[in-house]
């Protein structure tokens, strides 16, 4: 008998796609074929995402769609990204797929529901900073669990997240994950030898009726939707979507007047100063020119620079290779602003700042956005930041969900 040759990330990446396709989103083309009447208010990342990501745990295999609810275009025709990630040898693949751990809370586990719409979780350190910084418990509709340990998948049961919002703290303050939406189905691995395994792979008991609930469904929107910051927060998703998009380009738009609330709730900053150029006053050295300054509720500024979201070299398929891509694109970028840290020790230099451009600053933050976020799994991001303490990294999407956090309180 010939032996079973063990499947590899690609080919569980191609099996799930082929099964979604036959049994889900075919359907859910064919339905608003029926009934165009739908279209109009469909979540359209369903059909058209601009990445799917798969996720693989010991219990259940999850879908995780990434794409903006606002569009109302469904093409056939639609190009679509795909990546995937194995947790199977993990315990807790919920953990994983957020990036939250909240396995420090003194609260219970709990069994993450069937559903969950609007849900937020904060940790008991990320509730203080979001208080702290003016965050409206009353701002929005959802189910929110404070003090608890997070949740546990229950074993044969489908789960769907819709809207979440979660939220917990690194060393660069507040962290915040948004899914927009995430399907977990029940998972089935058996060992074959100390190679191979077998698993079945679980949908919906009911398909039928989950296709007609999701072409009715409409995806929830903040309330008295602001129209006008949405459209800028369209525009920058847009922007870095494209390859073609340069770091300039990135900084010019952010750099606008009415795009400056992206960077303000980011990063929580009351004021932002952009372009400023600053000469040294005690030596001859070519002036320094930081992205953004950031003024921050104390009145002191920190450092916000900007590089571009997509990498050289990453792969589809996480590892080692891609950590040492990030790891090299944030040592260039530690050489080159090094001496933003060095010109803020002269207190001359600190006058002249605050004299020319009403900037504050005192041993600033170096806050580094680049890279998104799926480019390397959860361990891979917490070795990066060990190994590079002295600045922050936040990538693309962290930003987006912190804006979208606010927007929706």
């Amino acid at each position: 008998m010939a032996e079973k040759e063990p499947l590899t990330l690609e080919e569980c990446s191609s099996l799930f796609v082929k099964v979604l396709m036959e049994n889900y989103w075919g359907k859910l083309w064919n339905y608003l074929q029926l009934k165009p009447n739908l279209k109009k208010n469909f979540t359209t990342f369903l059909l058209n995402p601009k990445k799917v990501i798969f996720y693989i745990g010991k219990t259940h295999w999850g879908v995780e769609y990434i794409g903006n609810f606002n569009s109302t275009d469904i093409s056939s025709k639609h190009k679509v990204e795909v990546e995937v990630f194995d947790y199977s040898k993990d315990d807790d693949l919920l953990t994983n797929i957020l990036g939250v751990d909240y396995s420090k809370q003194t609260g219970p586990k709990f069994p993450l529901p069937e559903y969950s719409e609007d849900l937020v979780k904060p940790t008991n350190e990320a509730v203080d900073i979001m208080f702290e910084n003016g965050w409206n418990l009353a701002g929005q509709s959802m189910i929110i669990g404070f003090n608890s340990g997070g949740f546990v998948l229950q074993k044969g049961m489908v789960h769907r997240i819709v809207n979440g919002f979660f939220y917990g703290t690194n060393r660069s303050g507040l962290v915040t994950r948004n899914i927009k939406w995430l399907d977990l189905f029940p998972l089935q691995i058996e060992d074959v030898d100390a190679e191979v395994e077998n698993f079945k792979i679980y949908l919906w008991p009911d398909l039928t009726g989950t296709i007609i609930q999701d072409v009715h469904f409409q995806y929830p929107r903040p309330a008295g939707f602001r129209e006008k910051k949405w459209f800028s927060l369209n525009r920058f998703v847009e922007l870095i979507s494209s390859k073609e998009t340069s770091e300039t380009q990135i900084t010019s738009f952010l750099a606008e007047p009415n795009n400056q609330f992206i960077l303000k709730m980011a990063f929580m900053g009351k004021s932002i100063f952009t372009e400023c150029e600053l000469e040294w006053q005690s030596e001859e050295r070519k002036a320094i020119r930081p992205d953004f300054f950031i003024e921050g509720s104390n009145g002191y500024s920190d450092i916000v620079e900007f590089k571009l979201p997509n990498l050289k070299n990453i792969n589809s398929i996480v590892g080692r290779e891609n950590r040492e891509t990030f790891s090299a694109e944030i040592h260039s970028y530690v050489s080159q602003t090094r001496n933003y840290e060095y010109y803020f020790e002269d207190p001359k230099n600190r006058d002249f700042a605050e004299e020319k451009h009403g900037i504050k600053v005192y041993y600033p933050k170096r806050i580094l956005v680049m890279g998104r976020r799926w480019m390397l799994d959860t361990s891979d991001w917490r070795m990066l930041e060990n190994d590079y303490r002295n600045i922050m990294i936040k990538t693309y999407d962290e930003v987006i969900d912190l804006v979208l956090s606010h927007l929706y309180s």
